[in-house]
């Protein structure tokens, strides 16, 4: 049960997650805003393609550490287990509509992965093996969405608290939202082709097939 105490961490969260290294980096080293170049995505796979891999390895790890910093302050707090995951889900959600971006953001996956880290490691693995699988055959990003959807069900099997079990189900729908919100990204006006776009952004994070460049923005000269 929330107290005050605990719904204004929840809240401060949210805040918490809004802020992007992406979006910060990209303005420090370019002077530019992320959101009009690449994909449009404020998150490190963006920063990459913009920066170079080194950048999304340091924004992947500031993203990390975000996620893992409000689940360990609130267990130190001494909130119950409910506000514990409350708590993440509003980093995630945070991080995917900034009110900082007018309510654009990145995809979340890296914060994702640190709170799993902080709230029940295997959780986090359990995600990791389906990413590494998923990159293994060169679909990441159905191997992360597969990863998503599968740690419900394996927070049921550990025993983890209801609350938890719940949390991670509403952390797939959040990020499945995300994914096909796509900050917002137009959809064709042709049915058919809309119906096609949803599912890829759904399943592969992307608008355009697989195999073709995706700079819908253009790229940092």
């Amino acid at each position: 049960m929330l107290t005050i105490n605990s719904a204004a961490f929840v809240l401060a969260c949210y805040w918490w997650g809004a802020i992007s290294p992406a979006y910060l980096v990209t303005r420090w080293r370019k002077g530019i805003d992320l959101r009009r170049y690449g994909s449009g995505n404020v998150g490190s796979s963006n920063v990459g393609e913009q920066l170079g891999r080194a950048w999304t390895i340091a924004v992947g790890l500031l993203d990390w550490l975000k996620g893992i910093v409000p689940i360990a302050l609130a267990r130190v707090w001494g909130f119950d287990a409910g506000a514990v995951v409350l708590a993440g889900l509003a980093t995630v959600i945070g991080h995917a509509w900034s009110p900082y971006l007018n309510f654009k953001g990145g995809r979340g996956m890296a914060t994702t992965v640190g709170l799993l880290f902080a709230l029940d490691a295997r959780l986090a693995l359990v995600l990791l093996f389906c990413i590494a699988i998923g990159w293994a055959v060169r679909y990441s990003a159905v191997g992360a969405f597969g990863g998503l959807m599968l740690l419900a069900p394996a927070a049921w099997w550990f025993q983890d608290a209801r609350g938890v079990v719940i949390g991670m189900a509403l952390l797939a729908l959040i990020i499945a939202i995300k994914r096909l919100e796509a900050n917002r990204l137009p959809l064709p006006s042709d049915p058919r082709e809309k119906r096609a776009v949803l599912w890829r952004r759904l399943w592969m994070d992307r608008d355009v097939p697989r195999g073709q460049a995706w700079q819908e923005r253009g790229k940092i000269q």
